[in-house]
């Protein structure tokens, strides 16, 4: 009996793991006053906060299956859970595919680990999680091939994702006998110096992990950590290049937001208001920054749910 409660109540922390998860590029969406992506009642480019509020229903169950596999002792499986979630926004008729592509590659190796370090027991501090099961993620990219990573890439429609350098084919490959060849972890490793979330996952998340502890000791009162959120939004993208921008757009206008972020605080706002609404005429979206933000949120937002209820 007592085996059974302590299992209900197991699988109810990581069900409420996963909500958080599912939840945070939401509240990250909602986030005011953040330049040039979608930003409360502001979008950009063809998103708005409707996309961002059906998102976490299409979310789920690919964080669900990472959840299951973290448990079972499975290998992570970045591809098939990303190859999911597209053919569910597909069939979803009020969201885009490209919404939180980037945040579920972030999210779901995060959420693996979490559960495992949940699974097992032991030290629960996200930062040290992270950097223990951090080999763990890599194992399971390296032990996944590129064939369902691929094919979500080409159903998602997001051309500036499959151009790869090197050795590592084209996005448009469908050749099994060519995909089955390479890892995941090749693909990421190749180009994770022209792609942020490539570079987080493959180095150990030291961005997401910057913008958790920064938003630590914030409150959970919504003004004050959406507020947070914008804060860290406008650092990040102060010290970093957007590949994003950078591959849909070109360097020129990485560097134009880069350069806006670190003057910001100097500028009225009436001033700020009319380049931003520049920038979005030009649909210059920072989405890996946004990404990135997101994925810090809901680690901290895990963090206050662990250690409130221990």
């Amino acid at each position: 009996m007592r085996e059974t409660i302590q299992d209900a109540q197991f699988l109810s922390r990581v069900s409420v793991v996963i909500d958080i998860f599912s939840t945070s590029i939401l509240l990250e969406a909602l986030a005011p006053s953040k330049l040039s992506t979608v930003s409360g009642y502001k979008g950009v480019k063809d998103l708005n906060i409707i996309h961002f509020a059906y998102t976490p229903n299409v979310l789920r169950p690919s964080l669900e299956k990472t959840a299951k596999d973290a448990i079972t002792s499975e290998g992570l499986r970045l591809g098939s859970y990303l190859l999911e979630y597209v053919n569910n926004v597909n069939a979803y008729p009020f969201l885009k595919t490209n919404t939180a592509f980037g945040y579920l590659m972030l999210a779901s190796p995060l959420l693996y680990v979490i559960i495992k370090a949940l699974t097992y027991g032991g030290d629960t501090d996200i930062s040290n999680v992270v950097s223990k099961y951090h080999h763990v993620i890599i194992e399971g990219l390296k032990k996944e091939n590129i064939k369902s990573f691929y094919l979500a890439l080409r159903k998602a429609s997001i051309k500036h994702l499959g151009e790869y350098f090197g050795k590592i084919p084209s996005v448009n490959t469908e050749n099994d006998s060519i995909l089955e060849n390479f890892s995941l972890f090749d693909v990421l490793k190749e180009s994770m110096y022209l792609d942020l979330v490539s570079h987080e996952i493959v180095t150990g998340f030291r961005r997401v992990l910057e913008v958790y502890n920064a938003m630590l000791n914030e409150e959970l009162a919504l003004k004050k950590l959406l507020d947070s959120v914008t804060l860290a939004h406008m650092r990040m993208l102060s010290s970093n290049i957007d590949t994003l921008v950078l591959k849909s757009k070109n360097l020129n206008c990485a560097l134009l937001l880069k350069y806006l972020s670190t003057v910001r605080t100097v500028i009225t706002k009436d001033v700020w208001d009319r380049i931003d609404n520049y920038v979005r005429e030009n649909e210059l979206n920072p989405g890996s920054i946004s990404d990135i933000v997101a994925a810090g949120l809901a680690l901290r937002q895990v963090s206050a749910y662990i250690t409130q209820s221990i």
